[in-house]
């Protein structure tokens, strides 16, 4: 089933969700718990706030490890009809999903940012008026209003200002690309790109200092990341969200089978869908570099939005992750490497894995 990622779902019990991907099964739509009610559980290491009359726990993966690992045992065996047990992937595979029966309200991007760039400009607040003037500056790469959605706090209504980021949506993978190049020409004197200190400060909140060479991060994000910066000093962040007719995966066409961890090396061949969540990066020439395995390895997954604009066709990556067998409905059986699943934030494999270029 197709339901656009980056919607925010709002559940009978009181859950805040972010819609995680744009493929989902049938009878529920996969998330990211956002803001979670403390009544039922809660957690000291993860953030506090008071949304909707209630006080929640904001859902950081890059909290303290052992503390989150806790707390989403807690989740588990409070809120169990948020957990997904997928019949395509191993039964390791942490997913959570909002089944319809529970979903109280859907908050749709385009349908908001519509709402908003109909208001009277005298009407809005500083946070709403700096999110107008950027839509319209982001119109003139020649996108639609229809082809763009608000999300998060925005969406909302619980953004602080100088505080919150501006959170856009596009939808469909060429029109993200059309942006991107857009984003790479454009000026504006409320436009400007993140600097190595605050590349650096995201570099060290995801340990990333791990995995990358200093430099080697700060050239790939200054030059790529073009769809994060600051316009009238609030951070952006733009997302693609797949239209059902471009997605790279159908939902429930593929079975999944873990391998073990492994570690490959390969040639981009194809960089398209390395824009939305999961991501992918196909590959070629690759090879095992930590296993004796003769497997070729065809592509790279991500569901972590920190390796999207990485790498581009023809560029060399390595990546570790999940080595999966991929058993198609249709076609011939093939393999990839995976990194970000939900459970991998509670493992070792936080600090393991990653997609870097070489």
């Amino acid at each position: 089933m197709h339901f656009y990622e980056s919607s925010i779902i709002t559940t009978k019990d009181g859950l805040h969700c972010q819609v995680y991907g744009n493929e989902h099964p049938d009878k529920g739509i996969l998330i990211k718990p956002k803001y979670i009610p403390t009544n039922k559980i809660e957690c000291e290491a993860l953030q506090c706030r008071f949304l909707s009359g209630k006080k929640m726990n904001r859902l950081n993966l890059w909290a303290e490890k052992n503390g989150l690992a806790n707390y989403l045992e807690k989740f588990k065996k409070a809120y169990p009809q948020y957990i997904y047990q997928s019949e395509v992937h191993d039964k390791d595979r942490l997913f959570f999903w909002a089944p319809k029966e529970h979903i109280e309200r859907v908050y749709f991007p385009r349908e908001g940012l519509a709402e908003l760039m109909s208001m009277p400009e005298d009407a809005l607040d500083e946070h709403l008026a700096v999110v107008y003037k950027f839509v319209n500056f982001l119109l003139e790469s020649g996108l639609r209003l229809k082809d763009f959605g608000i999300t998060y706090s925005t969406l909302m209504g619980h953004y602080i200002y100088n505080m919150s980021d501006i959170n856009l949506v596009v939808y469909g993978k060429e029109n993200f690309w059309k942006l991107m190049e857009y984003m790479e020409r454009a000026e504006h004197p409320s436009l400007r790109w993140k600097d190595e200190k605050e590349w650096l400060e995201f570099y060290k909140k995801r340990n990333r200092y791990n995995i990358f060479e200093k430099n080697t991060f700060l050239n790939h994000m200054i030059s790529r990341k073009k769809s994060e910066g600051y316009f009238d000093n609030l951070l952006f962040v733009i997302f693609a969200a797949e239209k059902e007719e471009e997605v790279w995966f159908k939902w429930g066409q593929e079975k999944y089978s873990s391998i073990g961890m492994a570690t490959v090396e390969g040639t981009v061949t194809d960089h398209h869908s390395s824009v939305v969540r999961p991501g992918c990066y196909t590959i070629g020439e690759s090879k095992l570099i930590d296993s004796d395995q003769d497997i070729d390895v065809e592509k790279v997954v991500f569901y972590s939005r920190d390796y999207t604009l990485l790498a581009y066709t023809d560029e060399k990556i390595q990546a570790r992750g999940i080595l999966e067998k991929v058993e198609p409905k249709d076609g011939k059986p093939y393999h990839r490497i995976v990194t970000g699943y939900f459970d991998s934030y509670i493992t070792d494999r936080r600090e393991e894995e990653f997609i870097k270029v070489i």
